[in-house]
């Protein structure tokens, strides 16, 4: 349940979302995603947009036990059956009287503070406590610390000419990435403020002799500060000049979230990739986020999607005084991406490294690191395993059993950085945000060659862990965590090549 808080001159207005839990699914149902997941992508049957809103389509009896309640207490309540989302909110006059035995303070601390659990027989559940508030690692959520941020910095080093810099068209034939234009592919873009300008569009497509993709807008963006205006168009730039003729869809919203269920509901775009270069700390999320937002992932790999997010720019730390990990790469069903320093000479590749360009007055450099909040997958543990009996001073942080994060890295160093324009002037940018969308493109680009969707593809990536589909990174590290062949806790399995990737996939049982 989420919560927040609106200010009115006379009174105080608590808004509480709720999420109400699916049906139960059938046993047809559960073979029909037994088919859309489990077996390899070649063989698999998707769900169509009818089987998913049918199987996904929210409890009758849940939902109307939490509307009846809310009614009966004269709480204003909406109810949106394609999110899932109930929303109630309550005026201070409605509960701060001497007959409630919830008073208004303990109501806006708990807002403030972590989760609001309403219960429609009027008991309060079992998670938002004090014991919850006065010990941390008990927190059931920190809602209003949870600012969902782009992993971007936004910061551009000034460049005469894009020469200056690297293109994503020279990073990615480094990176030997199969042919392909991206024709009948679809990419969502998940973004939650920012906008981008067509004539920056226009100078950077006519640069490289490409046309302008097509872009599809969905809802507005909520802020438009710099920072994120450079994001949202160094992604563009980044997919539409390696899969020029794939249709970009931006997916704007509120939260990760909310974006991603307007993705999900959107019926006349058939996505068959999603790039998410914002996230937010694990930490920082009620239990009730954190299932919902598993919920849309997993759904996105039923419909045949690949979603590929960010580990972030913040190192292990992650701006924080312990190690901690970013949403949605602690998901299973997000391709968690990393990041590194590319050196490249005469179009080959001659180092690559652990991105950190960490000073003393910022963390800089590749996120990665354990969940807390989220188990590890099965496919994953062999690997986490394997990293730990190496490098046993680790054990503590992966002593919750949680996912390990990221699962492949590209180039993200700022020193490195990929060349874009932006504002009529060239720019060199770096960060996981642009590794993210560079990988979309390359999923996009196997999906073309291959003829099939890919959609939920780490559990195949694991299954050809130490191949020569990956460059796996033996240097560096990012302020916690080591560099180490197989997989690692900055970069993964490494970063792609990209035509022995798509072959040693399709070669998979």
């Amino acid at each position: 349940m989420e919560t927040s808080q609106e200010n009115a001159p006379q009174t105080d207005v608590l808004e509480i979302k709720v999420y109400v839990p699916i049906n139960e699914v059938t046993k047809r149902q559960q073979g029909m995603i037994n088919n859309a997941l489990h077996k390899h992508p070649k063989d698999r049957k998707y769900l169509s947009n009818t089987s998913h809103s049918k199987i996904f389509a929210p409890s009758k009896n849940d939902a109307d036990e939490i509307i009846e309640h809310a009614k009966a207490n004269n709480w204003e309540v909406q109810f949106d059956k394609i999110a899932r989302e109930i929303t109630i909110k309550i005026n201070s006059e409605d509960i701060a009287n001497e007959d409630s035995p919830v008073t208004l303070e303990a109501l806006k601390f708990l807002s403030e503070q972590g989760d609001i659990h309403l219960d429609a027989s009027g008991k309060e559940k079992d998670g938002a406590n004090a014991e919850d508030i006065l010990n941390p690692s008990q927190k059931t959520g920190f809602i209003k610390n949870n600012a969902e941020k782009r992993v971007g910095k936004g910061h551009m080093v000034p460049i005469q000419e894009p020469a200056h810099g690297h293109s994503a068209i020279e990073i990615a034939e480094a990176y030997n990435f199969p042919e392909g234009d991206g024709e009948k592919q679809t990419i969502g873009i998940i973004e939650l403020g920012g906008k981008f300008e067509q004539s920056d569009l226009e100078t950077y497509f006519k640069t490289y002799d490409l046309d302008v993709p097509e872009i599809q807008i969905v809802g507005e963006p909520a802020t438009t500060p710099i920072n994120d205006n450079v994001e949202v168009t160094a992604d563009i730039q980044v997919l539409g000049a390696l899969v020029p003729k794939a249709k970009l869809v931006v997916y704007y919203g509120t939260t990760i979230l909310s974006a991603m269920k307007a993705a999900l509901a959107d019926t006349k775009n058939k996505l068959t990739v999603i790039s998410i270069s914002w996230a937010g700390s694990e930490l920082g999320y009620s239990q009730q986020e954190i299932m919902e937002l598993n919920n849309v992932f997993h759904e996105a790999a039923l419909k045949g999607i690949t979603v590929i997010g960010a580990s972030g720019d913040n190192g292990a730390f992650n701006n924080k005084e312990y190690a901690n990990v970013n949403v949605p790469v602690n998901f299973e069903y997000v391709l968690g991406c990393g990041g590194t320093r590319l050196e490249i000479l005469e179009e080959r590749i001659i180092a690559e490294t652990v991105w950190n360009e960490t000073t003393r007055q910022a963390q800089i450099g590749t996120g990665g690191g354990f969940s807390q909040r989220v188990a590890a997958p099965q496919y994953q543990e062999k690997a986490i395993e394997e990293y730990i009996e190496r490098f046993p001073q680790f054990e503590p942080y992966q002593r919750a059993g949680g996912k390990g994060i990221p699962d492949v890295a590209a180039n993200a160093a700022d020193a490195t950085g990929y060349a874009i324009l932006f504002q009529g002037n060239w720019a060199k940018i770096g960060g996981t945000s642009l590794a993210t969308p560079l990988w979309a493109a390359l999923v996009a680009r196997m999906n073309q060659n291959l003829g099939y969707r890919l959609g939920f593809i780490s559990k195949h990536l694991y299954a050809i862990m130490n191949s020569d589909a990956f460059r796996q990174i033996l240097e560096g590290n990012n302020n916690l965590y080591e560099a180490a062949s197989g997989w690692n806790a900055c970069t993964g399995l490494g970063s792609p090549d990209g035509k022995k990737l798509m072959e040693a996939i399709n070669a998979l049982d």
